[in-house]
């Protein structure tokens, strides 16, 4: 069933979603620049853009269960990591953008451990077990490499210090 409505939550969604993005982009202009009532005003509409996005997702049915949304993080981000980003990166190149080569390397490579990770959980469950193990997970605020356990001296994809990974909880 793809009906028009169906069209319609799928553009609200990646609409939402990324607003959601922009308005985080937003507050942190706005907190660089000392306005931190306004950069906490952004930050409150992202996450209102979030339930947005997230209500049209549950409308579209777009949410299996846990076992299926794992098979689709993994072919997304072994897609990304495969074939849009070294897409990206060459035409970047050919365009003489060096902040967009590096950026969207990054990614690329933050994409592998992300694939890793969930390929990771997909073989667990697929094993009988019930959950993973409880692990602590930080995420890299420069390039979005996620580190098990404990976060690494210096990033292994941007080489950022230790002191831009935060803890996710």
């Amino acid at each position: 069933m793809n009906s028009k409505t169906d069209e319609n939550l799928s553009l609200g969604f990646t609409d939402e979603s990324e607003t959601h993005m922009r308005y985080l982009a937003y507050a942190r202009q706005a907190a660089e620049e000392g306005y931190e009532n306004v950069a906490h005003l952004f930050r409150a509409v992202a996450e209102a853009e979030t339930v947005h996005a997230l209500n049209h997702m549950d409308a579209l049915g777009g949410v299996d269960e846990t076992v299926e949304n794992l098979k689709k993080a993994v072919a997304e981000e072994e897609s990304e990591m495969f074939s849009l980003y070294p897409e990206f990166i060459k035409q970047a190149r050919k365009e003489d953008r060096t902040e967009a080569v590096m950026s969207m390397t990054w990614i690329q490579q933050s994409e592998k451990a992300h694939f890793n990770l969930f390929r990771q959980a997909l073989e667990s469950l697929a094993r009988g077990e019930r959950d993973l193990e409880e692990e602590s997970y930080f995420l890299c605020e420069n390039c979005g490499f996620v580190a098990v356990g404990v976060a690494p001296a210096n990033c292994p994809v941007c080489r950022a210090p230790q002191k831009m990974f935060r803890e996710i909880v």
